[in-house]
C-alpha cells in the first residue's frame, strides 16, 4: 500500500489573479504545499493537478508529477469533487497501489511536513476511513450568523433564539483549508459529508488553531501568509514528536 499527496492548483483565479504563483517570502504559493508533501516521511508520491504551463513548470522542477486537469474541470464554477475524483482516477491508472491520498490546496502556506504524517498515520488505523484539519468556531459559530432579510436588515440566519453566551454552545467546527485525508474508495464512491463528499463516512477531525484556517483569496490573506510562516509554523514542531 502506498500513498499519494494531490496538490489542486488552477490557473488564472478570479479572486486574486494568479494567487497559486505569487511570491511569499520569495517562494510560489504553490511549492510551498508541493515541498511539504515531499518533505514528509510517508509520502510515498506527489502529484499536481493543473491546467497551467506555469505551475506545470514550477512543480515539474520541484519533482512532482502532473496530472493534465481537462479543460472543463478548469473553471471558476469547476467543483472541487470532480477535480478530486480525476485526480484519484488518473494515480489509480498510473499506480494501482496507491490506497491513501491527502489532497492540499495550492493556494496556501499553512500545511507542515509533520501534519501530513500524522493524517497518513491516522489512515491506517481501522476506526476511520478519511480525516480533515479543522478549527473550532467560538464567536463564528452558526448560532451567531446573520443574513440580511427582503427589507434589508439584519435576522438570525437560523431564526431562533439562542443565548449570547458562547460557552454554551455545541461545539462546531470548520474545515481549515489544510488537509483532506482519505482512502482511495471514499474519493470514487463520494458518500462523505457535504460539501466534502470525497470524504469518508468515518471521518475524524485534527483541530488546530483558528489562525491555520487561511488559504488565499484577497490580498490581506497574503500577508496573513507571511506572518504565519515567520510567528507561528517557524516555531511549530508538534506533529513531529511522534516520528
Amino acid at each position: 500500500m502506498k500513498r499519494a499527496v494531490v496538490v489542486t492548483a488552477k490557473g488564472g483565479n478570479t479572486s486574486v489573479e494568479n494567487k497559486n504563483v505569487i511570491p511569499i517570502l520569495g517562494v510560489p504559493v504553490v511549492l510551498y504545499p508541493v515541498r511539504a508533501a515531499r518533505l514528509s516521511a510517508l509520502t510515498d508520491s506527489v502529484f499536481v493537478s493543473t491546467e497551467d504551463a506555469l505551475i506545470r513548470a514550477l512543480s515539474e522542477k520541484e519533482g512532482a508529477h502532473v496530472i493534465d486537469r481537462p479543460r472543463e474541470l478548469s473553471q471558476p464554477t469547476s467543483q472541487h469533487k470532480d477535480v478530486i475524483k480525476h485526480a484519484v482516477e488518473e494515480i489509480g491508472r498510473i499506480d494501482p497501489s496507491i490506497e491513501h491520498f491527502i489532497v492540499l490546496l495550492g493556494n496556501t502556506v499553512m500545511v507542515t511536513p509533520g501534519l501530513i504524517d500524522r493524517c497518513f498515520r491516522m489512515l491506517e488505523r481501522d476506526d476511520c476511513d478519511s480525516v480533515a484539519t479543522v478549527w473550532k468556531a467560538q464567536d463564528d459559530h452558526p448560532y451567531r450568523a446573520l443574513k440580511v432579510n427582503e427589507a434589508g436588515y439584519a435576522e438570525s440566519f437560523l431564526n431562533r433564539a439562542v443565548s449570547s453566551n458562547r460557552q454554551s454552545y455545541p461545539e462546531v467546527f470548520f474545515y481549515d483549508q489544510g488537509i483532506w485525508g482519505f482512502r482511495k474508495q471514499c474519493a470514487l464512491e463520494q458518500k462523505g459529508p457535504s460539501p466534502w463528499v470525497w470524504l469518508g463516512e468515518k471521518c475524524r477531525l485534527v483541530e488546530r488553531p483558528w489562525v491555520t484556517g487561511r488559504d488565499i483569496h484577497s490580498w490581506i490573506d497574503v500577508s496573513a501568509s507571511a506572518w504565519y510562516l515567520t510567528a507561528v509554523q517557524a516555531h511549530d514542531f508538534m506533529d513531529y514528536k511522534d516520528l
